[in-house]
């Protein structure tokens, strides 16, 4: 009967110092993502979707001010319903993601003259960091 331990994830025997509970940093990373609970896993797929988004709003505003085709974000799997804050002004709101904002926006296309979607995407400035006030706007 052999007593060697084995690795918690993968079951292989283990090799090296008294004590050890996986092979590698993999087998532990991939063992304790299995047994995060339900509300951890639903935080890391929310963050996971926030650095989606800001990566995409990032590669689109290069210069710190761009205007895209909402259908553009959406070929690129943005997912409109995840962001950071939100920062309102006179002409509408920004939905921010860390530090890459968009503000929904309608403009009549120069080819056809029909309305298009797009967003208008900015680098957040430092004026932005006021505190917000939700109650402002209750009615």
């Amino acid at each position: 009967m052999d007593n060697t331990p084995l690795c918690l994830s993968c079951n292989r025997p283990l090799v090296g110092r008294i004590g050890k509970k996986f092979c590698d940093a993999q087998c532990r990373n991939s063992y304790h993502n299995q047994h995060k609970r339900p509300d951890e896993k639903y935080m890391q797929e929310v963050n996971s979707r926030l650095r989606q988004n800001r990566r995409i709003l990032r590669d689109l505003c290069p210069e710190g001010k761009a205007t895209v085709r909402r259908d553009i974000l959406e070929a690129l799997h943005f997912d409109f319903n995840q962001f950071t804050s939100i920062y309102p002004t006179q002409k509408g709101v920004y939905y921010l993601c860390y530090d890459y904002g968009y503000m929904p926006i309608v403009q009549n296309s120069t080819q056809t003259g029909h309305p298009t979607q797009k967003v208008l995407i900015i680098q957040k400035q430092d004026f932005m960091n006021q505190p917000f006030d939700p109650w402002k706007y209750l009615k």
